[in-house]
């Protein structure tokens, strides 16, 4: 059994065509269709029903798919990570972020990089504290900031600082009030698998008020977007606010206001270089002082 053979597999089920996936593939149809025969000869039973119109997926047919695409991916992150001990005799350094968090960040790397000029870095954006904590104990990423405390054996959760969330609307609405509540106003917010929206709920109950959702969005630059266009306020993280562009639209506080902590997350296990460990440290003095940071 190959991972060729899975990565053909996947292709097929994907394209849910031999036609297609062959021509995705570079490889001839009969070739496909005689290895996608081979690898079910070689696990004992069928993984897919063809008829000349279309190709359906058996049960099995559909677990397996789930674990050849966990396979594929381990697979071509450990060629990435062999390939990267090779390139460089620094590998590069991975780091999870949250989408609030890009514009400082991007400052502490530059910082660093300049210390360090043969150095590579990968971001990735990751939302959820459970895909934070999977990440981290799985070794995907070296350190990454998670808008809530992880409570792990083997992660340490550093708190760097804490955040008001703020109302955003167009320049000329609320008559320049200083302060607003969320009561009875068409709200675009973050969607419920995202940690920020658990704030928001929480704070909802809390405070005994039933939100008007007209919109829900997964990034917070696309409620920005809609509340340009004027279909409702966004609630958004300050420093969010701060550091991207919004342009005639004003940041309102919000009463009673409702703060966050960021973090910052890394295994207590693994064995960090002094160039990671030198990031972390970066990180946290970036945001050792008691007035708020602006950029």
């Amino acid at each position: 059994m190959k991972i060729l053979h899975f990565e053909y597999y996947i292709a097929v089920v994907e394209h849910r065509s031999f036609t297609k996936a062959s021509n995705y593939l570079h490889i001839s149809q009969p070739s496909l269709t005689a290895a996608i025969k081979k690898l079910e000869n070689e696990i004992g039973y069928k993984l897919l029903m063809r008829s000349t119109k279309e190709v359906k997926i058996t049960e099995r047919g559909i677990l397996f798919y789930q674990y050849a695409k966990e396979i594929v991916h381990k697979y071509h992150q450990t060629v990435e990570n062999m390939y990267d001990l090779n390139y460089s005799n620094n590998p590069k350094i991975k780091i999870g972020i949250l989408e609030s968090t890009s514009k400082w960040v991007s400052v502490v790397v530059r910082e660093h990089c300049n210390h360090y000029e043969d150095q590579h870095y990968m971001i990735r954006e990751i939302l959820s504290t459970p895909a934070i904590t999977k990440a981290i104990t799985n070794y995907d990423v070296h350190i990454a900031l998670s808008n809530e405390q992880i409570v792990h054996d083997d992660i340490i959760s550093h708190a760097i600082y804490s955040e008001d969330y703020i109302l955003v609307a167009p320049d000329d609405t609320f008559n320049k009030q200083k302060t607003v509540q969320l009561h009875d106003l068409p709200l675009i917010l973050p969607n419920d698998t995202f940690q920020v929206r658990k704030h928001l709920n929480d704070y909802f109950m809390r405070h005994n008020i039933r939100p008007q959702i007209v919109l829900e969005v997964d990034r917070f630059e696309t409620a920005l977007n809609y509340v340009h266009a004027r279909m409702g306020y966004a609630v958004i993280p300050k420093i969010y606010y701060q550091s991207n562009n919004a342009s005639h639209l004003n940041a309102i506080a919000i009463r009673p206001n409702i703060k966050r902590t960021i973090y910052i997350n890394y295994n207590k296990k693994r064995k960090h270089s002094k160039r990671v460990l030198s990031l972390i440290d970066s990180f946290i003095k970036y945001w050792d002082f008691d007035a708020p940071h602006e950029n």
